[in-house]
């Protein structure tokens, strides 16, 4: 018995390193659809690719560190809200705000370096073309997983 408890606790994080890779490489594979289903709506020519996608990288760095942020933000509200106390839980809300106003900053100052690099028509193209390529996708998520056979309803 000793034995098993004690290879189950060696593989675990074999299995969870795998799943780790697996989500990696599900994130890059949407990456790579997201900029394709953009290039393809936004029909940049050479020249404007070349000047845009370095900015537009740039602009979905900085909000993946806000999104990090509110994820974990959120996540400590979620999992520890019954033992915070209300000081500790106005302070996480206050962050939430603070999050959102920095991705509204950070926004704001990527639309005037799309302006710099972009035309105002390109540039709701590319708006148009972010909230369309989420919706595709989540309708494309929530497909996959009413598929799953392993997926459990609460």
């Amino acid at each position: 018995m000793h034995a098993k408890t004690i290879l189950i606790a060696m593989l675990c994080p074999l299995f969870m390193l795998g799943q780790n890779i697996k989500m990696d490489k599900k994130r890059k594979q949407i990456e790579s659809q997201k900029i394709a289903f953009i290039t393809n709506h936004l029909e940049l020519t050479p020249e404007e690719a070349q000047v845009f996608w370095p900015v537009y990288n740039e602009y979905t760095a900085a909000l993946k560190n806000i999104n990090e942020g509110r994820r974990k933000n959120s996540k400590e509200i979620r999992e520890d809200i019954e033992s915070l106390s209300d000081k500790e839980i106005a302070k996480r809300i206050d962050n939430h705000i603070i999050l959102d106003q920095k991705e509204l900053d950070i926004k704001k100052k990527y639309h005037a370096e799309f302006k710099k690099v972009l035309s105002n028509k390109k540039i709701a193209k590319l708006y148009h073309s972010e909230d369309q390529f989420k919706r595709e996708l989540l309708k494309r998520l929530k497909g996959e997983k009413g598929k799953r056979t392993d997926y459990k309803r609460k």
